[in-house]
């Protein structure tokens, strides 16, 4: 996984970023939103959000 990869064009947000919030405890896509912003502007990341969740958490 490449942690620099950005998933949230709009806040600029990467995939490392996301695993720092899942590390801290987020565990629904909910969680990282509040955490990183991820998905609050447009949601078109939505997907690929909870998608890496899952990837995360497995």
């Amino acid at each position: 996984m490449n942690p620099d990869k950005i998933i949230c064009p709009c806040y600029k947000i990467t995939k490392g970023m996301i695993a720092d919030a899942v590390d801290q405890g987020a565990s629904t896509y909910k969680e990282v939103k509040n955490l990183t912003k991820a998905g609050k502007a447009c949601g078109h990341c939505k997907k690929k959000v909870k998608k890496l969740i899952k990837k995360l958490q497995s």
